[in-house]
């Protein structure tokens, strides 16, 4: 005697044809990210981070020969970064530095001067770490995006011998009329909090992207392709990797700080 298809799973299977979907077509469609990692040697997992809401979601790779991974399970409408491990110590990490467009007609980007008074004012709001180096100053006349790499490396409460906080962290700066200020509606979004041994600190290699930051998955858009990704550097240290854009302080000219 034939077993009878529970009901739920054949409400299922009906709404999937009734689409014009199968099974694998319907799991393709789902919200995702996917690309491929070049050269893929030492490639050991990918995950998409939703930072407003501090989830991360790991996704798998599909082939370890050609680098291709994908990140499934996604929400609709959420902006994720990307993050590629590549043993335990290197990992290439998507930023995203994206800011509100200005009130202008046109554009402007931010001038020097803009990122002189920025850069102080950030420099100026440190007081715990003696260590701060600013990776980037991105952003337009209005509205500005910080990326600051940081360490107490000077003895704290509680702290062992030779052992140091790291923080990395994004800042948003806005000027609403006149002068720049550190925006009020939200502290700092915190990438790393760690407190560790500084010789295990020198030993990270981890590289920031802006092209793989704040990627939106939406109804029109459910499936990202990066593309071809190049591995990040085999250096030690926490870095931005260089793209060349207008109203930009890169990583290679960002100077670093000690009090």
């Amino acid at each position: 005697m034939a077993k009878s298809t529970p009901p739920r799973f054949a409400w299922l299977v009906l709404a999937v044809v009734a689409a014009g979907l199968t099974p694998p077509a319907f799991a393709q469609n789902s919200p995702r990210i996917v690309g491929t990692v070049q050269p893929a040697r030492g490639l050991t997992g990918v995950a998409a981070i939703d930072r407003k809401a501090k989830k991360r979601v790991v996704g798998k790779i599909v082939d370890a020969a050609s680098g291709r991974f994908a990140v499934a399970g996604l929400t609709l409408g959420r902006r994720y970064d990307l993050q590629l491990d590549f043993g335990p110590q290197r990992r290439l990490e998507g930023i995203n530095l994206k800011v509100p467009r200005s009130d202008y007609v046109e554009e402007q980007p931010l001038a020097a001067e803009d990122v002189k008074v920025i850069r102080e004012k950030v420099l100026r709001l440190n007081k715990f770490e003696d260590v701060v180096e600013i990776l980037v100053i991105q952003g337009n006349i209005q509205h500005a995006a910080i990326l600051i790499n940081k360490l107490r490396t000077r003895p704290f409460f509680g702290s062992k011998p030779g052992e140091i906080i790291w923080r990395a962290e994004l800042w948003h700066f806005e000027r609403p009329e006149e002068t720049w200020l550190k925006r009020r509606d939200e502290l700092f979004t915190v990438l790393y909090r760690q407190r560790m041994p500084k010789r295990r600190y020198v030993q990270k290699s981890v590289t920031f992207d802006a092209g793989l930051g704040g990627l939106e998955v939406s109804s029109k858009r459910p499936r990202v392709d990066t593309g071809r990704i190049v591995a990040p550097s085999t250096k030690v240290g926490v870095r931005l990797r260089k793209v060349k854009s207008a109203g930009k302080v890169d990583g290679e000219d960002a100077r670093r700080e000690r009090k």
